[in-house]
C-alpha cells in the first residue's frame, strides 16, 4: 500500500443499551492528511429514526492508539484510542474517547492496512515534531 492510497473499513458497534437503540454502523476512512470516521445509528425495525450520517475530521495527531485485537477465531475488533474524548463524546458505544469496533469479515484485511497506515503516520508526526524542535536549537 502506497502513501497515498487510501484505506477504508467498515464497523459496526452493537447496542449498549437494554432496548437495543443504540446500535451504530460506519466507515473509517484514512485519507493523506486526517482520518474520517463516518457514522450514524442503525435503523430500527419497527420505528423509523431520523438519525443523520454524521462524520468527525481527525487528524492523525488527534490518534494516540489503532490496533486489532481478535477474539475467538474469527471476531476481529479495531480498539480506536482518539487523545481527545470530546472528539467522539456523542457517538453511541464510545467510552472516553475509546471505541472497539467490531469488524465485518470484508473490512479485515483492510483493518491490517489501516493499522500500518496509522502507526506510519504517527510516526511521521513524531519525526516532524523532533525535527522542528532541533530547528529551534540550531544555531
Amino acid at each position: 500500500m502506497t502513501e497515498d492510497e487510501p484505506a477504508a473499513i467498515y464497523f459496526d458497534i452493537p447496542a449498549t443499551d437494554a432496548l437495543g437503540r443504540l446500535n451504530v454502523s460506519g466507515k473509517l476512512r484514512a485519507i493523506e492528511d486526517k482520518v474520517l470516521l463516518h457514522w450514524k445509528e442503525k435503523e430500527r425495525t419497527f420505528a423509523r429514526s431520523a438519525s443523520a450520517l454524521k462524520t468527525v475530521e481527525l487528524d492523525y495527531d488527534d490518534i494516540e492508539e489503532a490496533r486489532i485485537l481478535r477474539k475467538f477465531f474469527l471476531r476481529r475488533f479495531l480498539i480506536l484510542k482518539i487523545k481527545d474524548p470530546r472528539l467522539i463524546e456523542e457517538m453511541p458505544g464510545v467510552q472516553l474517547g475509546s471505541a472497539t469496533l467490531h469488524l465485518p469479515r470484508k473490512s479485515h484485511r483492510e483493518a491490517s492496512k489501516f493499522v500500518s497506515l496509522i502507526d506510519y503516520k504517527l510516526s511521521q508526526v513524531a519525526a516532524e515534531r523532533g525535527a522542528a524542535r532541533l530547528e529551534k536549537f540550531d544555531l
